[in-house]
């Protein structure tokens, strides 16, 4: 194409070489018959003859040399332009290089060589052609009003999961790092009020713990129903993380002040390098991402919800697939004697995600529960027992998109002797795994059913949400257990959530809940709570 526009130019050039030069040497060339016309009219208006001044030469024509050296030169310009171009683009993808280190890569993928990185950077500054008019006031806001719904439901999901642990498989956001290091360090955590209005008598006034209604007592013991305003819940964590050639190492540490007098309680202190975790965090007999979101405090009375210290092997395969195995402390809870930490507690998950709208979890657990008892002289012996327990877990969210394509379904059903003390409502009543005879000094470990259902509705894209949930716990007691003992508990609760902002959550909760005693005997309470949370 280029040769057929230089040929074209130099033809042009050369025929106005020519006409030039064929006016010049013919007389009867209409330029010089003008020229005479001009002349002889001259002469016959003042009868004197005025030398003819003759017409400047012409500049001579660029010759074909001139054409192409003028051609290479140009050339030579844009290639200068095009080199300049690339240095600027490889300067660009370094920078963006430097900033991913600060970035956790996926788990099982290899990390990104500095050639991809700038490939990708690369093909990002390539132009993109649309047909669609859109003005730059209209398109930036857009932009950024779909940013915000981003950032507001990936807080949403991260403040429902609850689950540092999976925070590995993200990017490291708000991260400072290190001067004179690779590593990076993120404070985080949450300011949150809660407002604890109850119509009923309970053990602890400032969260809903169904186990502790009161049955059969109001008449005897004067217990009055309290309220409680509490900013105890709120949270703060530190996360260290630092890319090495072995992988990416990582050290969490999380706390909050709902301890006694609202003192500092530890949550989450682990270390992870890969596959492999260290530390106190949620049991890997929990299932965070099939946890409702809830304003009360306590949470769900038949949820499995436990932290403890553990090592755990957590390998993952494809997408899909996801195995667990850990070793836990077992800290033993009995009635009518004290627990012996001997054997760890094995647990053993799978999950699964056969496509996007479901996932499922199935959780074994084994244990051994090894206590002494209170009455050792009695039987004459050192009152040393053990026994066998074991545990069964299927939980998992299922998306309900008829209404909105946010909404979805959880559940969790679970079953076993001897896990009271991973069940959230027998946790918080205390001495659940196991009870000592009085009469013959056997130990003998609790037949425990427990489980919940619970629906999330999302009310339009203003990010206002509802959930409503239902949660059951029932215990087989032995036979000579006292009337007024622990046999089950229900609970339900619905609530309206609204996050205005990706910081703010506001929450208004109803909750009910239902104990029934041994002998048959059971009672009622009700509670409300509002509560306001700023994340940081």
């Amino acid at each position: 194409m280029k040769s057929g526009s230089t040929c074209f130019a130099l033809f042009l050039l050369c025929a106005m070489g020519a006409q030039a030069a064929w006016s010049a040497e013919d007389p009867n060339s209409p330029a010089i018959n003008t020229v005479d016309k001009q002349v002889n009219s001259k002469r016959e208006n003042t009868g004197n003859v005025e030398p003819v001044q003759p017409e400047p030469e012409p500049e001579p024509a660029m010759s074909m040399n001139e054409v192409i050296e003028l051609l290479q030169q140009q050339q030579k310009e844009l290639e200068k332009q095009k080199q300049l171009l690339h240095s600027q683009s490889q300067k660009i993808a370094t920078l963006t290089a430097e900033l991913d280190v600060m970035r956790a890569p996926e788990p099982n993928d290899p990390p990104e060589s500095t050639e991809q990185i700038v490939a990708k950077t690369e093909q990002a500054t390539q132009p993109i052609t649309t047909s669609t008019q859109t003005t730059p006031e209209t398109a930036e806001q857009a932009k950024t009003e779909r940013q915000e719904d981003a950032d507001t439901d990936e807080s949403i999901a991260k403040a429902q999961a609850d689950d540092p642990t999976r925070a590995l498989l993200e990017d490291f956001k708000g991260a400072w790092r290190l001067p004179g290091t690779n590593a990076a360090l993120a404070i985080g955590g949450y300011v949150k009020t809660s407002v604890v209005y109850n119509f009923d008598a309970l053990a602890i006034k400032d969260r809903f713990i169904v186990g502790s209604i009161p049955v059969g007592l109001i008449d005897s013991i004067d217990i009055e129903a309290q309220s409680s305003i509490t900013a105890a819940q709120s949270r703060l964590n530190f996360d260290l993380r630092e890319p090495t050639k072995f992988g990416l190492l990582r050290a969490f540490i999380e706390g909050d002040f709902a301890s006694q007098d609202d003192t500092f309680r530890l949550r989450h202190a682990f270390g992870q390098w890969k596959d492999v975790l260290a530390g106190k965090t949620w049991s890997a007999f929990v299932d965070t991402e099939a946890s409702p979101e809830e304003v009360d405090f306590e949470g769900l009375n038949g949820r499995i919800n436990v932290r403890q210290s553990q090592v755990r092997f957590m390998p993952k395969r494809g997408s899909n697939y996801e195995f667990q195995v850990s070793m836990e402390d077992p800290n033993p809870q009995v009635q009518n004697g004290s627990g012996v930490t001997r054997s760890p507690d094995f647990v053993f998950t799978g999950r699964v995600q056969p496509y996007e709208r479901l996932h499922v979890k199935l959780a074994m657990i084994a244990r051994q529960i090894r206590a002494r008892r209170e009455t050792r002289a009695v039987f004459g012996d050192e009152g040393m027992e053990k026994e066998y327990a074991w545990g069964t877990s299927i939980s998992g969210r299922l998306m309900t998109p008829n209404l909105d394509d946010r909404d979805s379904l959880l559940f969790q059903f679970n079953a076993g002797n001897g896990i009271g003390r991973y069940v959230n409502d027998l946790s918080s009543v205390g001495d659940f795994d196991g009870i000592f005879n009085p009469k013959t000094g056997e130990l003998e470990l609790f037949d425990i059913l427990a489980g919940y259902v619970s629906w999330q509705h999302w009310w339009g894209r203003n990010q206002m949400r509802s959930n409503f949930t239902f949660g059951m716990v029932d215990v087989d007691n032995p036979d000579f257990v006292a009337d007024g003992a622990y046999k089950r508990t229900m609970r339900f609760s619905s609530n309206l959530l609204w996050t205005p902002t990706p910081r703010v959550d506001l929450g208004a909760e109803y909750l009910w809940g239902n104990r029934k005693n041994e002998d048959g005997e059971n009672a009622d309470a009700t509670q409300i709570q509002l509560a306001v949370r700023y994340r940081f």
